[in-house]
């Protein structure tokens, strides 16, 4: 795939004999360090190539095709104490040095006789970034030419704010993300199932008015798109990352370790030619996916530095991408080997990190495996592609176009709490409103409060005609960053406190008591109300046909929307007749909002909540200390959910 190549202040990307003889295969205990950035221009669709593996591993350059929209299994992303990540870190392998290199440590020509000989010990990531900020500062003091300026680092994240068509409001937040990341380590899958073609790659035009899918495209061919954005931009934005191939790649291939921007300037072009070179050069050959193992690995260098990353309240993003299901050494998996590679999720998570799982595939096996690992640990965050993750966000939030820009900024680790929380909860009018600061007006505008909302509307109004509008990824159009015809709907010009505002959602989180009370105007008080009310006088039957058909004869079924919308309302506390459980708390309320549209449009929408609803409530998923009363109510639900999909889903 090709992009922006770098500037002259990178200097031209290196041409000739491969670099691979610098960088013989570490053991495992050897400290090596990578990183990986971002592209901020945008792929060019008659330019971006893929990479297409036939048997026995080998790539095969081919043109993209064009196809149609690709949907992903439902997929929840995690992310609740989010973090930004970044960090660049640069390869290194420690190697006996020749008796006549005795040079300064700090001296150019020792870096650049270490280069040659192999000896990078001083550019791991644990070594050379112990910040960000302490690395660009670090590397100037000397007076030497190859420290990379500060000034230079915000100069190309004010660039990718730009190229990615994010609004001006945005730069300050980004700022404050990146400058919280210490490093960036990503941990790839290249085992055989990287070959399966059951995964999604972009195409976007030269000024991104237009996005569409490659649908049957292998899980490296989407994983390879995706590295190369963010590799480009760690060399741009100077945010060292370590990459860490999960299969040692062979000595033909490269290291299993390599790294980008954690040593000199004039070493940066080489750097992402190198790591260019063993992407490209990976053979999908084995069939283990040891994560588990390698995870440890990363969890014992992270750990050395763990105090300084408290010190400087710093953190590490440890990016997983990965496409199958973890396996052991031998490449057998199996309860007691997701358990281990659970286990040490659950230990990574205690140090200064923040894990983001980014999947390549449509395989709902996997899919589900990772969204049950959100669901359980903080700091983590599963991402699907564009599209999948798009859908993800306007079931919970449809005032919102969920753009390209805002996508890679959650990938790179440098999105804001809200903006990672965006396709978990429903949005109360007041996150609205601390989001619209975040990402549309930033710190300069005095973007009034919808307690005034009629000011509120139309001050979003006049900053939103001043924006380019974005592809919308569910509507298959260029929109607004926000619909303020849907906001109108939802909220309404009525409400004039913010305690009175309607939620966005029905059945949201904040109704069992997670965050406020539910509100008086909230659409789901009513029905939760008549429900609560009568429920005394009724058997637990009668309380779910309320749910589950149309009033007043309840003889029909209720509409597949209607059922997914208003699901919680027979869940307890709502429901009396039902003991509680934690398990119900996991459902991922939806809004009503989003099922409104053309029919298309509302099709697609009902297939993704219909998708995560089976992942509820299929009765292998169920905990397996349900009372009577609950197995009873999953069942029934499960029943009657299946039997009005197959009347409304073709």
């Amino acid at each position: 795939m090709q992009g922006m190549e770098l500037t002259d202040e990178f200097g031209n990307v290196v041409a000739g004999p491969s670099k691979r003889h610098l960088m013989p295969a570490l053991d495992e205990d050897e400290e090596e360090s990578g990183f990986t950035f971002e592209e901020s221009e945008c792929y060019k669709s008659s330019t971006m190539k893929s990479r297409d593996y036939n048997e026995s591993g080998s790539s095969n350059h081919r043109r993209h095709r064009s196809t149609g929209s690709g949907g992903r299994p439902n997929r929840k992303p995690s992310s609740r104490n989010r973090q930004k990540q970044g960090g660049s870190l640069r390869h290194s392998m420690p190697v006996q040095q020749s008796a006549s290199s005795d040079y300064s440590k700090n001296s150019p020509e020792h870096s650049h006789h270490s280069r040659r000989s192999g000896d990078y010990s001083n550019n791991s990531p644990e070594h050379s970034s112990r910040s960000r900020k302490a690395t660009i500062e670090r590397m100037g003091s000397d007076g030497s030419t190859y420290s990379r300026g500060k000034s230079s680092c915000m100069k190309y994240l004010r660039h990718y704010v730009e190229s990615l068509r994010l609004p001006p409001g945005a730069l300050s937040e980004v700022i404050k993300c990146y400058e919280s990341i210490d490093s960036r380590k990503w941990l790839i899958e290249n085992s055989s199932s990287m070959k399966t073609k059951d995964a999604l790659r972009v195409r976007i035009d030269s000024k991104m008015d237009y996005i569409e899918t490659d649908d049957n495209v292998t899980r490296w061919d989407e994983f390879a798109q995706c590295f190369d954005f963010h590799l480009k931009m760690s060399v741009r934005c100077w945010i060292p990352t370590e990459f860490w191939l999960v299969n040692d790649p062979g000595s033909d291939v490269g290291p299993q370790r390599f790294s980008v921007a954690c040593g000199r300037k004039e070493d940066l072009s080489e750097e992402r030619e190198i790591a260019n070179e063993i992407i490209e050069r990976v053979q999908l050959k084995r069939s283990r996916n040891p994560l588990a193992s390698q995870m440890r690995r990363i969890e014992k260098r992270i750990a050395k530095i763990a105090p300084r990353l408290m010190l400087e309240k710093k953190q590490v993003i440890v990016t997983l991408c990965t496409g199958g299901e973890p396996t052991d050494e031998t490449g057998n998996g199996g309860v007691a080997v997701m358990q281990e590679f659970v286990d040490c999720l659950v230990s990574l998570t205690k140090l200064p990190v923040k894990i983001v799982i980014r999947l390549c595939t449509d395989n709902e096996k996997v899919t589900d495996f990772f969204n049950r690992l959100d669901s359980k640990l903080d700091d983590i965050e599963v991402l699907d592609d564009f599209f999948g993750e798009a859908m993800e966000v306007y079931l919970h939030n449809p005032w919102l176009t969920y753009a390209f820009g805002l996508h890679r900024l959650r990938e790179a680790g440098i999105a804001t709490d809200f903006m990672c929380e965006l396709d978990e909860r429903c949005f109360t009018i007041d996150d609205i409103h601390q989001f619209c600061k975040e990402l549309i007006t930033g710190e300069d505008v005095d973007l009034p409060h919808p307690s005034s909302w009629d000011a509120f509307i139309t001050s979003m109004g006049s900053i939103l005609s001043k924006e380019q509008e974005q592809w919308n990824p569910v509507k298959r159009k260029q929109t607004p960053w926000i619909d303020i015809k849907k906001l109108e709907e939802m909220f309404g010009r009525q409400q004039t406190t913010s305690s009175s505002y309607p939620t966005t959602g029905v059945g949201r989180k904040e109704d069992f008591g997670e965050r406020s009370s539910p509100t008086k105007s909230d659409p789901l008080e009513n029905k939760n109300n008549s429900i609560h009310s009568s429920n005394n006088d009724m058997t637990l039957e009668q309380v779910i046909k309320r749910w589950s058909h149309q009033s007043p004869n309840f003889k029909s079924l209720n509409p597949l929307q209607d059922l997914l919308v208003n699901m919680p309302t027979i869940f307890p506390p709502h429901n009396i007749k039902v003991e509680p459980h934690e398990y119900f708390q996991k459902w991922n309320c939806l809004s009503r909002e989003a099922f409104t549209g053309d029919d298309d449009e509302v099709d697609a929408v009902l297939k993704r909540a219909v998708r995560r609803s089976k992942l509820f409530l299929h009765p292998d998923k169920l905990p397996q200390d349900l009372t009577e009363n609950q197995t009873f109510l999953f069942k029934t639900i499960w029943d009657v959910m299946q039997e009005q999909e197959q009347k409304t889903l073709k």
